[in-house]
């Protein structure tokens, strides 16, 4: 280990920090300063001290567990009239060659090619954001790598960035500060560095290690989860009459368990109101009739409400939330109006925030005594961890543990309030892997779909397969997205203007299944209807659903219960691949087609059994038969089916 001129060097990767410096106002950018700024250097045998005025910075390293952790350490700041907002640890700054990729923490795993050109601004925001998925990201080409992660077990707010500057690639870890006059800091994690060969897999067994040892994989249910069995899920949103026929006859027909994820059961229109999502938009009465039907028939339901927002232009928030919004740093209110038609915005509250939090508890309980089994709480996994400026609360501005820490507190309190009842939220999201039993991930499976052209990887699967029922795509069996009854009729997608999409799409639908099965999630698909069960001309897509099903069913030792190992090298053909971008709000204008142009045409995966044995995962969503080849085994799939191959 030697620093030079402030640098340590840990393969081609230059380590070295920045720190950030402004008062968390809007009309003030941060400014930062690093090694190079300061006036002097004294090395140490693990790390080194720089100075500049009254201000020190120390940087100290060890080898733990076979990694380069650091931490980062200041003092002699004047933290009331020239405070940091943000530590910049480590600053890697490395080569970019023209094949390189990065894995992102984003959903299953986020994965970046192409990177030599010019990054336009969706390059720009796609290679930055918080750790929440899992606490590592990687850069790697030619089977090396370098692999970065922050050990922080008490959820603090944290972001990546990942930047091309010059020929170079750069990468900054930011911890955000608290704005709180402190004049000295000293990171409370390590943070890790190494050199490594192959990929975002073995990226994901470096992070594994470390991250199994966490509360949140320790404290969580595995293979003592009530959801284990269940083999698909229906995404299903309306009237008792749309989504509960097509539920039941497809629990009849697949004869395994069905679970139903509910939307638009409540009285106001969606992404509208919240969180006054009680009475039922059917009546109380209804509601508690057609969810004892569900429980009597065995089909697992829960319902959609949303566990992170507050309608900020609906009649109840100004009389008993308006204190409890984020802030931004611009000093905004921190609100999306996801809502196309009526564009009300919905605000973020922070993690202190206890009117909201007793308003969540309150509703909770009120569907739990209504006979559900379960509740969805939408957006809590993967958008907490945000900064609060809001000066009316007791943390300080900026950075802390409050705002996960202060969700996790809500949940907790809701677990203790019902007993018995399981909790879902939204995405991959290890933070709260110990207090949900499942997470919904629409993202990965279905990213073209939803307008992302990027890959995505199982890498989140790759290091905590088993310890939560993940489920979710947004596969569509007729590429056609519901329609709320409360939304203005003249804005729905024109009847007339409807097509065969699947014949224009082929693949989609049963590609985004069959990633489900090989990235062992339990599979999910969206606006099921009778009509997909009784037109012929949907007979291929049903006995796909119903194949699904049953596959995943009767390969749930693997599917939820193995480990997922070295995915190797499957040989098979390639193929176009041609995607349609629709969501609910989509307009006809809109719509728009991902081409990819070589995709493999079958999925797989592989996979170590708990009782000894490794066994391959295949699925051929294609409508054709497909041969394929794996180490030493080799046959052929018919069109659209899955296969597990037990090897040697």
């Amino acid at each position: 280990m030697k620093f030079e001129n402030g640098t340590l060097c840990v393969g081609p990767a230059r380590l070295s920090w920045e720190l950030g410096f402004g008062s968390g106002k809007k009309e003030e950018e941060i400014k930062y300063i690093g090694p190079q700024d300061m006036d002097s250097f004294l090395p140490a045998p693990n790390g080194g001290t720089w100075e500049k005025g009254s201000l020190s910075v120390t940087v100290e390293y060890a080898e733990i567990d076979g990694i380069l952790q650091g931490v980062i350490s200041f003092s002699g700041n004047d933290g009331v009239n020239d405070p940091i907002e943000e530590v910049i640890f480590p600053r890697a700054e490395m080569p970019l060659d023209e094949e390189s990729c990065i894995l992102l923490p984003v959903s299953q795993g986020r994965v970046m090619k192409n990177l030599t050109g010019e990054w336009d601004e969706s390059t720009l925001s796609r290679t930055e954001g918080r750790y929440r998925s899992f606490r590592c990201t990687s850069v790697y080409a030619k089977g090396k790598g370098i692999y970065f992660d922050c050990r922080d077990s008490r959820f603090y707010n944290k972001g990546y960035k990942w930047r091309k500057e010059g020929e170079n690639l750069v990468y900054r870890h930011i911890h955000y500060l608290p704005l709180d006059g402190r004049g000295e800091f000293t990171l409370p994690y390590r943070c890790g560095v190494t050199e490594f060969e192959g990929g975002w897999f073995e990226t994901a067994m470096i992070y594994k290690k470390w991250a199994r040892q966490q509360i949140w994989y320790k404290n969580a249910l595995r293979e003592k989860n009530p959801l284990k069995d269940v083999s698909m899920w229906l995404w299903n949103r309306g009237r008792i009459d749309y989504v509960f026929p097509p539920t039941e006859r497809l629990a009849e027909d697949s004869k395994v368990p069905i679970a139903l994820d509910w939307y638009w059961w409540h009285h106001n229109p969606y992404d509208t109101d919240y969180p006054d999502f009680w009475p039922p938009r059917e009546g109380v009465e209804a509601f508690k009739n057609a969810v004892q039907r569900m429980n009597d028939k065995g089909i697992y339901t829960q319902v959609y409400i949303n566990g992170r927002t507050w309608d900020l232009d609906g009649p109840s928030y100004h009389e008993g939330g308006g204190d409890e919004i984020e802030i931004k740093r611009d000093g905004s209110d921190y609100a999306v109006a996801f809502n196309s038609y009526n564009h009300h915005r919905l605000g973020y509250m922070c993690g202190e925030a206890p009117v909201f939090r007793r308003k969540m508890a309150d509703l909770v309980k009120t569907l739990c005594d209504a006979g559900l089994p379960g509740v969805y709480m939408d957006m809590i996994g993967c958008t907490t961890g945000t900064n609060c400026y809001n000066p009316k609360h007791k943390h300080a501005r900026g950075g802390g543990d409050y705002n996960i820490n202060g969700y996790r507190d809500m949940i907790k309190m809701i677990r203790e309030e019902n007993p018995g009842k399981l909790l879902s939220t939204e995405d991959c999201a290890e933070n709260w892997l110990d207090l949900f039993d499942s997470m919904i991930v629409l993202f990965s499976t279905s990213s073209e779909r939803m307008g992302d052209p990027t890959e995505f990887v199982p890498a989140f699967s790759a290091i905590y397969h088993g310890t939560n029922a993940l489920f979710g795509s947004y596969a569509l069996p007729d590429a056609i997205p519901p329609w709320d009854e409360l939304w203005p009729a003249e804005d729905r997608f024109p009847a007339e203007d409807e097509q065969d999409w699947n014949a224009l799409y082929p693949c989609q639908f049963f590609l985004e299944l069959a990633r489900d099965i090989t990235w062992g999630m339990q599979p999910m698909i969206c606006n099921f209807q009778m009509k997909h069960i009784e037109d012929p001309k949907f007979a291929e897509v049903y006995k796909y659903i119903l194949d699904t099903a049953r596959f995943y069913y009767q390969n749930r030792d693997v599917l939820y219960s193995a480990e997922m190992v070295t995915p190797g090298e499957l040989e098979c053909a390639k193929i176009p691949v041609d995607f349609i971008v629709r969501g609910i709000f989509t307009h006809k204008e809109h719509l728009r087609t991902i081409h990819k142009e070589s995709l493999p045409a079958i999925c797989h995966s592989v996979w170590q059994r708990s009782q000894g044995g490794r066994c391959l995962i295949l699925a051929n969503y294609t409508p054709d038969e497909q041969e394929w080849k794996f180490e030493n085994l080799s046959g052929k799939m018919a069109p659209r089916s899955y296969q597990r191959v037990e090897l040697p």
